[in-house]
């Protein structure tokens, strides 16, 4: 079968106004009007276009060599004919064309993949299609609690991420460690590898990333992102800065997104870090996930062990007008056997938990997350609405400190009144 994903950089060289030209969403019918059975429910193709057409903006799943085969899977459950449009890599670029879709009305994209940052500023501006007839009492009891109110009901969760802790086996080897988990011993680990150009920790802290960072850290030291004058969140952040000026990261990765991070610890330039395991695939595809490389180690417990769980999610263009056909899909998607397939082909953890729970499901690195469902404690990422302005404001800040443009005092100074900003409520 011919690959079905059209490339973004098609798209990004035309207006909205002709975003059409990206896929078949605006070419005459081919086809007539048919039904998809889905789990026990049978459900009629588009009335209004009178086709078995969809047209979906996916995250980077869709630039993956095996993506085939879940679209394959997908169209063989559903009796849809699906186009598929890959987002752009980049979070801005990325998350700008997803509200230009949304905020203009463009109905030639039906189904859009989505992150916590990009639902928030959307999720109540009636932009997005409920999901009342998709997302069942018995569908959103399979589900986390957090993940069905992370999109008000609007989305479909499409896997689970778990905020985790990297190692690379060189380097713990070479420490001569058998556990790196609390402070002492990740402090004793840091000392022990860092040098010759090696850091023992590497992080994610360009300006739109580094959030991650921060409030893991504090989650780790048992602090509160929201309370900036209590010890354990000052502790933490003073940790993230002694690191740098330690020698035992490096402060050069102010510029560095994941992708650039990803490529650190695979070329042994840092010894450990925090990632999602959304990521999993990107190593188990090189050969480069297991013990004896790199992978993933019980989460560091430096007062607490406590870490971010987030997800993707399907969501529904209300200005779609394929909504019926949306709907067979999204049905499918959140079933028992569409999230199996998801998460077999993309080899991450399903956001269905009896999928999970199943001793006959397996995914590469499932025995090392298994732990983090079970003894971590996992919360869901706290962001406002106004999501980007937050992260980037929080990521300046921080640059500043680590860089000493600004004092510890200046910055704790500014991150309370940044949450007061955007957390009023939270705020004491």
């Amino acid at each position: 079968m011919k690959k079905k994903i059209v490339s973004m950089l098609m798209c990004l060289a035309m207006t909205v106004g002709v975003l059409s030209g990206c896929g078949n969403a605006s070419e005459p019918a081919e086809s007539t009007a048919g039904s998809a059975t889905v789990g026990s429910v049978t459900t009629s193709s588009s009335e209004t276009t009178g086709d078995n057409k969809l047209t979906m903006f996916l995250d980077d799943a869709a630039t993956q060599s095996n993506f085939q085969d879940y679209l394959d899977a997908a169209e063989k459950a559903t009796g849809l004919d699906i186009e598929v449009i890959a987002m752009p890599t980049n979070t801005a670029d990325r998350t700008a064309k997803f509200m230009t879709i949304l905020s203009s009305g463009d109905d030639t994209i039906d189904v859009i993949s989505a992150d916590q940052e990009m639902l928030l500023p959307v999720v109540n501006a009636g932009y997005l299609e409920p999901l009342d007839d998709v997302l069942t009492d018995e569908v959103k009891a399979a589900y986390p609690e957090s993940f069905i109110q992370m999109s008000d009901g609007k989305g479909v969760p499409m896997f689970m991420e778990i905020f985790c802790f990297w190692l690379n086996s060189k380097y713990v080897k070479e420490a001569g460690m058998d556990s790196i988990q609390t402070k002492d011993e990740f402090v004793e680990f840091l000392e022990k590898v860092s040098k010759d150009n090696v850091y023992g920790y590497g992080g994610g802290w360009e300006q739109t990333y580094v959030w991650n960072d921060i409030g893991e850290f504090i989650n780790l030291f048992g602090g509160d992102l929201y309370d900036w004058s209590n010890p354990q969140t000052q502790e933490a952040v003073k940790f993230l800065k002694e690191m740098v000026n330690n020698g035992w990261t490096a402060k050069s990765q102010i510029a560095d997104q994941y992708t650039e991070l990803n490529q650190r610890i695979m070329d042994g330039s840092v010894a450990s870090m925090l990632n999602y395991s959304s990521f999993m695939p990107t190593y188990d595809k090189a050969g480069r996930y297991g013990k004896d490389d790199i992978y993933i180690a019980p989460m560091l417990n430096l007062g607490e062990e406590k870490t971010y769980a987030n997800g993707w999610q399907y969501v529904l263009n209300a200005a779609s007008t394929r909504k019926e056909n949306a709907k067979i899909f999204l049905k499918w998607a959140a079933s028992l056997e569409g999230q199996k397939v998801y998460a077999e082909t993309f080899s991450r953890i399903p956001a269905r938990t009896d999928v999970v729970e199943d001793p006959e499901f397996s995914v590469p690195g499932i025995e090392e997350l298994k732990p983090y469902l079970e003894n971590t404690t996992l919360v869901v990422r706290p962001l406002p609405a106004n999501s980007s302005e937050y992260i980037n404001e929080m990521g300046a800040e921080f640059q500043k400190y680590v860089s000493d443009e600004i004092s510890f005092d200046d910055y704790i100074s500014k991150m309370q009144e940044c949450m007061k900003t955007y957390f009023p409520d939270e705020v004491k």
